[in-house]
Order: C-alpha cells, then structure tokens, then sequence
C-alpha cells in the first residue's frame, strides 16, 4: 500500500462527507477506490466516520506528493459529483485541496469543466476510481525540501 494513494482514498473521504452524510453512490466510489488502494473494508469505514465527525480531517491530507496533482483533483471531484450535484461545501473543500496540490483555482475550474464534458461525451469513467492516478511517490513532501 503506497502511502500518497492512501491521501487520495482519505481526501476522497473528506470530500463525501463534507455535508455530513455519505450518499450510497458515494460509498460504493470510495469501496472502489479503497479496494484499488488495498484499504480493507473496516479501514475505510474508519475513514469515514473520521471525516463525519472531524470536519478538520481534510488538513492532515496529502503530506506525500502526488504524481498527478490535477487528477487528483478530478478524481476528488468526481467523487463530490456522483450524487449528481456539487454542494458549496464541496466545491470549498476542493479548492483548497487544489491548493495543498499547488494547482491553482482557475486550472482546477478548467479540469473540471473538460471532466464534465468528457463525461457527458461517454470518454471518461464516471467512477472515479476508475482513472484514479495512483502513485508510486512516497517521499513527503517536508521530506523533500530538506
């Protein structure tokens, strides 16, 4: 289990639960990308619960670097729009996940809006651990600045 793809499942867990609750269609996307990352049934449920109840969770995410920042981003938003719509507090949370990503915001609004229209045209998975763009990467990011 590769620790920066670990951070994905947790952010992912963070962005579903944000309103405080977790649509099935949600539940069933993160079932599938835990089991791409080797996360166990009863680790990810503890995620979830962890992100219910600790709004705060989502800091402690992405202290490994990722390889692919931005689809990351549309792996997360994925997950925020699988219930068919985006909550504010969704959209906030992704924007600032964008920023520990180092993308910026109006980059994140591009990678969204051609995430959308892949997705209308049948090019793209909807499920999001489908193109989840898992990592090799396990240094930490303080690690790598020293």
């Amino acid at each position: 289990m590769i620790m920066a793809d670990v951070d994905i499942l947790r952010a992912a867990c963070c962005v579903a639960g944000i309103n405080g609750e977790v649509t099935d269609r949600q539940r069933e996307a993160l079932r599938a990308l835990a089991r791409r990352v080797g996360v166990g049934a009863a680790s990810l449920q503890a995620m979830i619960d962890r992100a219910l109840a600790d709004k705060r969770f989502f800091e402690e995410q992405f202290d490994y670097e990722q390889k692919d920042p931005e689809g990351v981003l549309v792996t997360l938003w994925k997950v925020a729009a699988i219930d068919g719509r985006v909550s504010q507090d969704e959209r906030e949370l992704l924007t600032r996940f964008a920023q520990k990503l180092r993308v910026a915001e109006d980059r994140m609004q591009e990678l969204i809006e051609q995430a959308k229209q892949a997705l209308q045209q049948g090019r793209q998975a909807q499920s999001p651990a489908a193109e989840a763009p898992l990592s090799e990467q396990t240094v930490r990011l303080d690690e790598q600045n020293a």
